[in-house]
């Protein structure tokens, strides 16, 4: 694979301000796929990092419950390593298909300083032991990078092995790299000659593999057993047999000394067990049949959740789950069983959409509506919700539907009285966006179909069918313009439908895709609003851009050097919001063209509204962040407790 189409820069915009974090003891959305200890050779951190699904990283302080939440991306994030000098983070972000990204992140402003986008999914991410290179092995045949540790330029790909390399550690000096191949290899690199000094056979397809014990030996999962390989010549010196077992070691001196932790499942029981340095020596000798010592036994988990990884830090076993919740213990000897209890508790209500009508906004959660103020903080709910994750606001009820789904579009009147939703119609392929233009609802279905809900009429109409289309808005009364995938070179990506003949008019705009259209009809010159994405030279453009009618002008209001095909635009009271770069949320007046830009709080914008003075932001997390219209930074953080009430942060 050549290199230039297997890594490119993602050039972000700027994201220079220091962000804040949010220390809470909320748990990851979703499940905990990897947990990185602080503590280093020399180094005797308590503190560590957990990372999810949700592309959260925190940081948690193991002398008490609280973690410091940040969201660095809308993507999962799969793996984490560290610089063991300068504390700074590199993780690997993906959608699981298309989108690989290993990014380096700044240890105290959580800035991504760069990001680089891979074309095949990353299998091993590590940084050098003294942070000068970051290894990073994909899942291809001579994928494997290494990568400068500060710029993220690429100092040479390595070559001549066979396989994936799902694990790389450097030695102290970083002269040389021990690699290991799932087709049961271990080679070892030459980092400054850039070749390999020596290739063992060893035992193949092994998982979480580990070096420990001064790099003497080395250690994998596969098939329930565990086995420890000596390093130096790849020999199985025993295995042993657990049950969806993980394994762990201290990256410590004195701590290393130990030997290999691993637990062991039975049931809805787990131990702990400890392969100690004594048995090690024993193995090596050829003299040991010793079994691991039992170091206690525990139970704790709940539900249908499970582990889903660990490590070692110091004396402290931390272990995720799939439902998001951290687990620690100490690695201390007991004979009792002992009972976990969780470091994560979930003291928050998520908030999975927002909405405004003058100065009131509309949130919904779970279970309900609820009606709320910034000027007073009140709450109180004004209607049930039954499974409905968006929300429009229309006159005194609701419309609640579902994105990416085939849930009944239903509207519910808003009162203090319980009243059963109104099934308006029923999508026949998933709901793909879903808007109101005055007494008409304008849904895109499945990528193929444009319709009408008509209030008056009580039914629903289709007005367009193509092939890859994104978003639709009406003009007017006869006129609905639609954003779509360019399907060729006489195609637009931005087309004209009249709704009552069909006949469509491409628009002249240069794109590959449109979508997240915004039409602003209270303008002495309305404008259509959206988002472009160009290709030009094999390189990716993201442009939020403005499109008048009248003299076919098409404006360019922000952009950004690479693909993000998720932004959204949002119009209120003649200001146009896009979170275009998913770090911060963009402002622009559609008079005066001047643009504010907001510094975000610890989770990723997701949707922006607004009244005449105050900007609400919904973020990822479900939490709101809210501002002074004309100032950049957050006035403060809102977050819904369970208990119904609002959190000020």
């Amino acid at each position: 694979m050549k290199l230039n189409k297997s890594i490119l820069i993602a050039a972000a915009l700027s994201t220079s301000a220091v962000f804040a974090q949010h220390p809470s003891s909320q748990s990851h959305e979703g499940k905990v796929n990897a947990i990185l200890p602080l503590e280093t050779y020399n180094n005797t951190s308590n503190d560590f990092y957990s990372i999810g699904k949700d592309g959260f990283i925190i940081k948690w302080n193991n002398r008490d419950n609280y973690g410091d939440h940040y969201q660095v991306s809308d993507l999962q994030i799969n793996l984490i390593t560290n610089n063991p000098v300068t504390g700074d983070i590199a993780v690997y972000e993906t959608d699981g298909i298309s989108t690989h990204k290993i990014s380096l992140i700044d240890c105290k402003t959580y800035n991504k300083k760069f990001t680089k986008r891979f074309q095949d999914p990353v299998a091993s991410l590590n940084f050098s032991e003294k942070g000068n290179y970051i290894l990073a092995g994909t899942t291809t045949v001579n994928g494997t990078y290494i990568l400068n540790g500060r710029t993220g330029d690429v100092v040479s790909t390595i070559s001549g092995i066979s396989g994936i390399i799902t694990m790389a550690q450097t030695s102290p000096s970083e002269k040389t790299a021990v690699l290991y191949s799932q087709n049961g290899q271990l080679y070892y690199y030459d980092m400054s000659k850039r070749s390999i000094k020596k290739k063992i056979s060893t035992v193949g397809m092994l998982e979480q593999t580990v070096i420990f014990g001064g790099s003497r030996f080395f250690a994998g999962v596969k098939s329930n057993a565990i086995y420890i390989i000596d390093a130096t010549s790849g020999k199985t010196l025993t295995t042993y047999s657990a049950s969806s077992p993980f394994i762990f070691a201290s990256k410590n001196s004195e701590e290393e000394k130990a030997g290999l932790y691993f637990t062991s499942t039975s049931g809805r029981n787990f131990a702990l067990k400890l392969v100690d340095a004594s048995i090690l020596e024993g193995l090596v000798n050829g003299i040991s049949t010793a079994q691991p010592q039992t170091l206690k036994t525990f139970s704790g988990l709940t539900g249908r959740d499970y582990f889903t990884c660990a490590a070692k830090n110091m004396d402290t076993i931390m272990l995720g789950t799939a439902y998001g919740n951290i687990y620690t213990l100490s690695d201390l000897p007991e004979s009792e069983h002992y009972s976990l209890e969780p470091k994560t508790e979930n003291i928050y209500e998520k908030i999975y959409d927002i909405d405004c009508d003058g100065d009131t906004f509309y949130i919904l959660t779970r279970n309900s509506i609820l009606q709320t103020s910034y000027e007073t903080r009140s709450i109180k709910t004004v209607a049930p919700n039954s499974d409905a994750k968006n929300i429009i606001k229309f006159n005194d009820s609701a419309i609640l539907w579902s994105k990416n789904t085939k849930k009944p579009v239903s509207q519910v009147k808003l009162s203090t009285s319980s009243e059963e939703p109104k099934i308006l119609f029923t999508p026949t392929s998933e709901l793909k966006n879903l808007k109101v233009f005055g007494n008409k609802l304008v849904y895109i279905q499945g990528t193929t179909t444009v319709g009408i809900y008509d209030f008056a009429a009580g039914k629903t109409s289709t007005i367009y069918t193509g092939t890859s289309i994104q978003d639709a808005v009406l003009v007017d009364d006869n006129t609905l313009y639609v954003a779509k995938t360019k399907t060729g070179a006489s195609d637009s990506a931005l087309i004209s439908v009249n709704i009552q003949t069909k006949e469509t008019v491409r628009m002249n705009v240069a794109g590959a895709v449109a979508f997240s259209l915004s039409y602003d009809y209270d303008s002495e010159r309305p404008m259509v609003y959206g988002i472009m994405i160009k290709t030009e030279k094999d390189k990716l453009r993201t442009e939020v851009f403005s499109y008048e009618k009248r003299t076919s002008q098409y404006s360019v209001l922000f952009y950004m050097n690479d693909e993000d095909n998720s932004a959204f635009t949002s119009l209120n009271n003649k200001y146009i919001y896009t979170n275009i770069g998913k770090s911060k949320v963009r402002g622009c007046n559609t008079d005066s063209r001047r643009t504010t830009v907001y510094d975000r709080s610890a989770s990723v914008p997701k949707q922006a509204r607004a009244t005449n003075r105050i900007l609400a932001v919904l973020n990822s997390n479900g939490s709101i962040s809210w501002y002074d219209q004309n100032k950049q930074k957050p006035v403060s953080d809102w977050y819904l407790t369970v208990n119904g009430e609002w959190f000020e942060f």
